[in-house]
């Protein structure tokens, strides 16, 4: 039913008029659009509409909004969604950081200066993974020739003074991901130890750089956040105290929210980071929600925290550790 062909700013306001969002006229009219102008209409509208919707598109019929939605409702989300992606932002560049400063420690206090260019130092025993720490080895090679071509100062400054970089400084040029891979590639023994800097097993440290290094990515990419789902799950035997969050099990024995989610991403917080860092991403999350309650009338602001995988004991985050 919906018509995708080029629409006006005043024609897109009025499409949203007809199914039932609210939009005052003359001054409200003109601050929407010049939202609009700035935002985009895509990324507002359809990018956070769901939740507003009393029915959804059909081949006959155009989608309806519940009655009451406004605007400032719809764009209320958006922000906060944005605000959200800044927030977790902060802190997963900090674990970011963390994880490269303790992976290039314990592996070149092994392995010396070069440590990364030998295949000896990484797991090799499967064909797999002999294929697996070649092609990181590529990828790190690549990584210094482009920051080298783009006349990065520190690296262009090790190569032609020294002819090589030190792992505690290239780390700093690296993508998490590509340090996520560095880390599945070190042999069983190395990996322990790294993991037990963070008291955690190495293959869950391994899960945890995964899905921490995919919100990073959403997060720089200005993808919609609130909603992210993951398709591993925390293993949550393996956190201590887990069951001071208070997350209701499912029949079959099963979290039902907070390891696949956004809460998820908050309970790796509150074990990796420092106690200080922790406070501070609650103390950010609480002004966040309690904003977004005041700006909705037409949903309840705990019904984006429920997406969330956050519930009414969210704060016992603060006992995890």
């Amino acid at each position: 039913m919906a018509d995708k062909s080029y629409k006006s700013y005043r024609q897109q306001l009025n499409i949203l008029r007809s199914r039932g969002m609210v939009i005052g006229k003359g001054s409200q009219g003109s601050r929407v659009m010049r939202i609009l102008e700035r935002e985009n209409y895509y990324n507002v509208i359809n990018g956070y509409k769901e939740l507003f919707l009393a029915s959804k598109v059909t081949a006959t019929a155009d989608e309806v909004y519940k009655t009451g939605t406004t605007f400032d409702e719809v764009y209320a989300l958006y922000n906060f969604d944005r605000e959200l992606r800044n927030i977790y932002l902060k802190y997963l560049l900090k674990l970011e950081n963390t994880f490269k400063t303790v992976i290039a420690h314990e592996f070149s206090a092994k392995y010396g200066h070069d440590n990364y260019l030998k295949i000896e130092n990484f797991d090799n025993s499967t064909e797999r993974n002999i294929s697996s720490s070649i092609k990181l080895i590529g990828d790190i090679q690549q990584e210094i020739a482009r920051q080298m071509s783009k006349h990065h100062q520190v690296v262009t400054h090790y190569m032609t003074e020294h002819g090589y970089i030190p792992l505690w400084v290239l780390v700093n040029v690296l993508t998490f991901g590509k340090i996520e891979n560095f880390y599945k590639n070190m042999k069983p023994a190395d990996k322990t130890t790294v993991a037990k800097q963070f008291n955690l097993q190495p293959d869950e440290l391994a899960k945890f750089m995964h899905m921490l290094a995919l919100a990073r990515n959403k997060c720089a990419h200005d993808e919609r956040f609130f909603d992210i789902k993951f398709k591993e799950r925390i293993h949550t035997k393996s956190i201590k105290n887990f069951s001071v969050l208070g997350i209701v099990r499912a029949a079959d024995g099963s979290y039902t929210y907070g390891t696949n989610d956004a809460y998820a991403l908050a309970i790796m917080f509150a074990l990796l980071l420092s106690k200080s860092d922790s406070n501070d991403f609650i103390s950010s999350m609480r002004t966040a929600f309690g904003k977004l309650q005041k700006q909705l009338h037409t949903i309840p602001a705990t019904d984006i925290m429920s997406i969330m995988g956050y519930d009414a004991n969210w704060t016992n985050l603060a006992n995890l550790i």
